[in-house]
């Protein structure tokens, strides 16, 4: 917790708390008071920004004068970028060839070298390691960091001070980092709360380590989930998760569509599939908790301009009534 309140104080110049909003609509529908914390309001609109931020910070001079280099599906990727273009590092991002279209744009703004290979995050993630290693770069790890994990419990701390009544946080896993340092902070905050995760069934890497208490592989699905796509968790965040977060609800690509399309026709919330993830576990998986005063994490909004025109339209073509898929 002293890790997670000296990130918060390290960061507070460069990231300003999200908002969280009361949704009349959302609440609606899932039958219970529901709030939005808006990670998505950030300037490169994804959570990443904070443990991004505070690793960078965290480094000795020799460690940045070096340059920095990651894996990332996108987001992290982006959040690195931003934060190595503010405090003048040089940054290299490791992206599949499958990237989002858009998170690979943003990250080419912010002034970061890419690097495309692999077909997933696994492979990215050896390739990056190895050209760590012949650059002598400084590896940034995505999710199993301390000053990483530190860095997205801020997200936690301003929910346990916007909301100290709550019932219940639901929070996105890819590789655990986000829902590690949430669950932390608001468990160390507050004693009332559950904390829930949602996890894509396709990459259930999270949900299966914990079942049987020790970190696994799972072989990766494809999903739409770009944000979810680590196919085994770190060593740190499966240890917060064992220790913090009370269930973990899997949920579908079609539950995910589902869940966007809700956000943003009564939020008016553009929410990536991650993002979207927790509304879909408390539509499905996570129904019956009991959990009336709701924090849903919109843990980002970079969605792909082609996923988000598939969606609209079959959305527009199920008005109308075409079966056509």
């Amino acid at each position: 917790m002293k890790d997670v309140e000296a990130a918060e104080s390290r960061i507070r110049k460069y990231v300003a708390p999200t908002p969280l909003e009361f949704s009349p609509g959302i609440s609606e529908l899932l039958g219970r008071e529901v709030h939005l914390k808006l990670e998505c309001f950030h300037p490169i609109r994804v959570f990443k920004i904070r443990g991004a931020i505070n690793k960078l910070l965290s480094l000795s001079g020799s460690e940045a004068g070096r340059g920095v280099i990651t894996a990332s599906s996108g987001n992290h990727g982006l959040a690195i970028a931003y934060a190595s273009r503010l405090f003048g590092i040089k940054s290299t991002i490791c992206v599949p060839e499958n990237v989002n279209p858009q998170k690979l744009g943003a990250i080419l703004e912010q002034g970061g070298e890419v690097i495309k290979s692999g077909s997933g995050y696994d492979e990215t993630y050896s390739n990056a390691l190895s050209v760590a290693e012949k650059r002598g770069l400084t590896f940034v790890h995505a999710f199993d960091d301390p000053d990483v994990i530190a860095g997205q419990g801020t997200c936690g701390l301003e929910i346990a001070r916007q909301l100290p009544d709550l019932d219940a946080a639901v929070v996105a896993i890819g590789g655990g980092g986000l829902i590690g340092g949430i669950a932390l902070a608001i468990k160390e905050s507050l004693k009332k709360p559950k904390v829930f995760g949602a996890e894509t069934v396709a990459i259930p890497s999270m949900y299966e380590s914990v079942r049987k208490g020790r970190r696994l592989r799972v072989d990766p699905k494809a999903t739409i989930a770009d944000g979810m796509q680590a196919s085994m968790p770190g060593r740190l965040t499966l240890e917060a998760s064992m220790r913090y977060v009370d269930k973990i609800g899997l949920v579908t690509d079609e539950q995910i569509e589902e869940a966007m399309f809700d956000l943003l026709s009564k939020a008016r919330v553009l929410a990536e599939p991650a993002g979207a993830s927790p509304l879909a576990a408390m539509r499905g998986p996570l129904r019956n908790q009991r959990s009336r005063k709701v924090v849903l994490v919109v843990s980002g909004g970079n969605v792909s301009l082609e996923l988000l025109g598939a969606l609209l339209s079959r959305r527009a073509r199920r008005s109308s009534g075409d079966p056509a898929p």
